[in-house]
């Protein structure tokens, strides 16, 4: 029987240590596996996050509507445009400016013009034919002013429409953002209490603990500044727009 206990103590003894050897490499090595999955597996979610679906143009469109509707510049354009068909119109309707129609009544006296004696009601009309000559130029001038206002006011249309979309574009970035962080947060707080329960029962080392710990306050942090871009770019939006985006239907 000793002898046979002896043979038992000596095979098993180096399994023991064997075991006894792997266990803090076989700890390790498992934490490797698990980050590394969940690192793969975060990856992959933020390589099919994309915020193309999410783009709504009939929305888009009604932005654009509604901004150049509200936007304060884009009623002044508008209004220089009025202004200078008004000069126009003005211009056209004074073509009789030229001529000064005058009258005079001298009932008891007389009147003497160019040795001529006159009484009673004298009516002149007289020709400024400098005005006459300027005339078509004033008006040519007129219509090229409404001609310029036109075109400044569909110029900025046009810019207000480009940076609506911008804004917009921006503001879904912000929100796509956003989500892919909140993502990212609630797989980084699953692998840390997975971690800190581990660290607790004395599986797991203080070193991948802390920065487990600091990688997650790390990524709420990242959650503040993604929430604050998208505030950010809501507000941009919204002023160009004129409304808050939750009127805009």
């Amino acid at each position: 029987m000793r002898i046979i206990d002896l043979d038992i103590n000596i095979s098993f003894s180096p399994c023991s240590k064997f075991r006894y050897l792997l266990h803090p490499i076989k700890r390790v090595f498992v934490s490797i596996i698990f980050v590394c999955f969940l690192l793969l597996n975060t990856n992959s979610l933020n390589a099919q996050e994309s915020m193309i679906p999410e783009l709504s143009y009939p929305f888009l469109e009604k932005l654009i509507y509604s901004a150049k509707q509200n936007y304060p510049l884009m009623a002044a354009n508008l209004r220089k445009v009025n202004f200078a068909n008004y000069n126009l119109k003005k211009a056209k309707l004074s073509w009789f400016d030229f001529f000064t129609l005058s009258a005079f009544y001298s009932p008891n006296t007389s009147v003497t013009l160019t040795n001529a004696t006159l009484t009673g009601v004298q009516i002149g009309l007289f020709i400024n034919f400098s005005n006459i000559i300027q005339k078509p130029t004033l008006i040519k001038q007129s219509k090229e002013e409404v001609a310029i206002a036109q075109l400044t006011a569909d110029q900025y249309a046009i810019t207000l429409e480009t940076d609506v979309k911008n804004r917009y574009f921006k503001y879904m970035q912000t929100l796509t953002v956003l989500r892919v962080q909140n993502q990212n947060a609630i797989d980084i707080e699953a692998l840390f209490k997975q971690i800190k329960f581990k660290y607790e029962r004395g599986e797991e080392t203080l070193e991948n603990y802390t920065k487990l710990m600091i990688q997650n306050a790390d990524q709420k942090q990242k959650i503040i500044d993604a929430e604050s871009a998208v505030l950010i770019a809501k507000t941009t939006l919204e002023e160009l727009v004129g409304k808050k985006l939750e009127e805009i239907k």
